[in-house]
């Protein structure tokens, strides 16, 4: 799968004269989309295996993640949070800009 390019040509628009509320807005816009991506994926797995007669609550609760596991959702969580706080980029020098990291390290609100 191709990704968009994360590098933007020109001057981003302002839409918000306060310093930051632009930013804090497209980070509120894609923490939404995330948060319903990964609300849609639950229902839709709770309710397919609920119609199976499936009840997952207690085996998710009572679940233990092994090493890789953590690692992997470690991963995934420090992507999501480079992919939040890229509209923070503009705003810090170029050195401590968030870089983004490898495009299977989290799943894409696209995939769902």
């Amino acid at each position: 799968m191709s990704q968009i390019p994360m590098k933007h040509r020109g001057k981003q628009p302002r839409f918000f004269a306060a310093e930051g509320v632009d930013e804090l807005v497209s980070m509120v816009l894609e923490l939404t989309t995330e948060v319903w991506v990964v609300k849609k994926r639950l229902y839709l797995l709770e309710k397919v295996a609920g119609d199976q007669g499936i009840d997952l609550t207690p085996s998710i609760e009572n679940y233990d993640l092994d090493e890789q596991e953590i690692k992997d959702l470690d991963a995934m969580r420090s992507h999501l949070i480079k992919r939040i706080l890229r509209a923070t980029e503009g705003s810090y020098s170029s050195t401590q800009r968030v870089k983004d990291g490898p495009a299977d390290a989290g799943q894409n609100a696209e995939a769902a």
